[in-house]
């Protein structure tokens, strides 16, 4: 259970450090980076975490518009 604990807190922290990342990326980049990506990505891979997470700064940045 340490080694379990251990990952995902491991995971917790590159996440954190992703988003971080993005969110420092200006939009010209961010949309870059999303149509880089490949337009459906396997479930669970990297690619798909990281499409949602810059998609989702993306929508972030155009809610914090209106």
């Amino acid at each position: 259970m340490t080694i379990v604990a251990e990952l995902l807190t491991k995971l917790d922290d590159t996440m954190r450090t992703v988003k971080g990342h993005l969110a420092e990326m200006d939009t010209e980049r961010l949309n870059a980076l999303v149509r880089l990506l490949a337009p459906r990505p396997s479930v669970g891979s990297a690619e798909m975490v990281l499409t949602i997470l810059a998609l989702r700064e993306i929508e972030a940045r155009n809610q914090a518009r209106k």
